[in-house]
């Protein structure tokens, strides 16, 4: 059988297309599948190129058509950025990945190239889960630096929208990319590095038929490009050496790493209070009262305080991470350990069909979903074990917001202010710290950019505090971004204050790289036009 009835198939639908959250739904002419090679050839460049024919194919086809596209991974967003009020093209089955061989590394690469295994090439619709276990794995022991809170990604599609890390020092999940394949259409493919980091030989390009570019602006647009510059096929992913890390929470230890066997740690009950405040802002762990390091650990690699504002006082659950060197013979477990109780995949849409009718039970519930968000029992694992793929919850509620970290209080208070304001909602405030991106629409845009995750239960008041959270921001002044694969409210002109020149940077990139308005067209969709991004 050929390539093209064993690796492609179109799909036509008849009825809405749902993301995997089940919170957006839209009208969709249907799926182009894609599939790896059937006889499953080692990963490389003949595997790649048969798999870049079949999806030149499907643009083809759904230019014939009349129709625009998107590229689809899980479909994990809850942001309605993925529909394309036309046809989808799944990747999420071609899922290759394979470290670089050290001849194909560029004599310009500024990493440690002498680095066994650094620099993977990783096919678009890897899971983020997928790759953690293979990176991971005795034969390479390596790691990613950062992930989402959960792993159902697939790689570009967490990249592409922008998902933040969650280690103190580094920044969002697209900063570990340094090179990528973009498929522009059905003739042009480019392959994309930083002309100040250059990655691989101009060779490894033109064995795919790419066209090699070195350009940081082009580069920085695509890398966090919404999805509107084509289907990214490959990136590389620059990794690190393996490391456990051992996860406490709420916790005060003299040293986490040493728990007597079947001592349980000394749980604390933390409050937004003037130490807690202290420590959010400055990140001073050495100046709170019970948060201490442990003696000659340094600090945490991973902090975050969730923030309950539905108690009196607002109680905060902690989250530190510290690392320890990988132990010889260890074997992650990445096993899924859903809870008993608690939002299954449709517990939490009752609790949202239950709090639209009975809004004072909203602290109860809010409870029960904090709950699922945090562990009180301490973990040490690997890194793919600590972040490991979560099952979907449907109707679940999430947004971000982000700011520079001297306004994070500020924040955080108009946040609790209008929790009060509406009544309660379902939400919990998880706070993450990530580091500059140099992207061009990046999340994460400060030196040290402090991210409020609103997450919980998808009800009218959680929609409600969405919608009025930039209004929020805005009347005290605060500068903020919007993650943009969750729940936002960008306008063009929210986009314009949010990112100056870098919008005006981004779209001559598009223009640059699709300099035919029909190809534009193709990968334009509703999302990118209400936010000023598309015609």
């Amino acid at each position: 059988m050929s390539d093209d009835t064993t690796m492609w198939e179109w799909l036509p639908q008849n009825r809405d297309w749902e993301n995997w959250h089940k919170t957006i739904e839209g009208p969709v002419d249907g799926v182009y599948m894609h599939r790896y090679p059937p006889e499953n050839p080692a990963f490389g460049i003949d595997p790649i190129n048969r798999c870049t024919r079949q999806i030149q194919r499907s643009i083809a086809h759904t230019r014939a058509a009349g129709r625009p596209v998107r590229g689809i991974g899980r479909g994990w967003s809850l942001s309605d950025i993925t529909l394309p009020q036309g046809r989808l093209i799944d990747i999420s089955l071609l899922i290759g990945r394979k470290p670089i061989a050290a001849p194909q590394i560029d004599p310009g690469y500024q990493g440690e190239s002498a680095e066994r295994g650094k620099l993977w090439l990783v096919q678009g619709g890897t899971y983020i889960s997928e790759l953690n276990r293979t990176l991971e794995d005795n034969r390479f022991g390596r790691s990613l630096r950062t992930t989402g809170a959960a792993n159902g990604q697939t790689v570009i599609g967490a990249s592409s929208t922008g998902t933040h890390g969650s280690a103190l020092g580094f920044g969002a999940f697209h900063d570990q990319i340094v090179a990528i394949h973009l498929i522009a259409n059905e003739t042009t493919q480019y392959w994309l590095e930083r002309a100040s980091y250059p990655v691989l030989k101009d060779s490894f390009a033109q064995s795919l038929g790419a066209r090699p570019i070195r350009d940081d602006k082009l580069f920085n647009a695509v890398v966090m490009g919404l999805g509107a510059f084509g289907i990214i096929h490959n990136v590389v992913v620059e990794t690190r050496s393996r490391r456990l890390f051992e996860a406490i929470n709420n916790a005060h230890l003299t040293d986490p790493f040493d728990i007597p066997a079947g001592q349980q740690p000394v749980l604390n009950r933390f409050f937004y209070d003037a130490d807690m405040r202290n420590l959010i802002e400055t990140l001073d762990f050495d100046a709170h009262p019970q948060l201490k390091p442990p003696p000659g650990r340094g600090d945490p690699y991973f902090f975050q305080p969730i923030l309950d504002p539905n108690t009196a006082p607002v109680e905060v659950l902690v989250t530190q991470m510290y690392e320890k060197p990988w132990l010889a013979g260890y074997t992650p477990n990445y096993a899924a350990n859903e809870s008993t109780f608690g939002p299954g995949y449709d517990f939490i849409s009752v609790l949202g069909f239950l709090l639209d009718r009975f809004p004072g039970m909203t602290p109860t519930f809010a409870n029960i979903a904090r709950s699922q968000l945090f562990r009180y029992a301490p973990k040490t694992g690997s890194w793919g074990e600590q972040f490991g793929y979560k099952a979907a919850r449907t109707k679940v509620a999430s947004g971000s917001v982000a700011v520079p970290l001297d306004r994070a209080l500020d924040t955080l208070d108009a946040l609790i202010d209008l929790n009060t304001d509406i009544g309660g909602a379902p939400l919990v405030y998880g706070c993450r710290y990530v580091a500059k991106s140099d992207a061009l629409l990046a999340f994460n845009k400060w030196d040290t950019t402090f991210v409020v995750s609103l997450d919980g239960v998808e009800n009218s008041r959680s929609r409600d505090f969405f919608a009025r959270v930039p209004q929020a921001m805005e009347a005290r002044g605060i500068p903020f971004t919007q993650h943009w694969g969750k729940t936002n409210h960008y306008t063009p002109q929210r986009v314009r204050t949010a990112y100056g020149a870098n919008v005006d940077a981004w779209l001559a990139a598009r223009e640059e790289l699709l300099p035919a308005s029909a190809d534009r067209a193709l990968f334009t969709n509703d999302y990118l036009r209400v936010r000023g991004l598309a015609d």
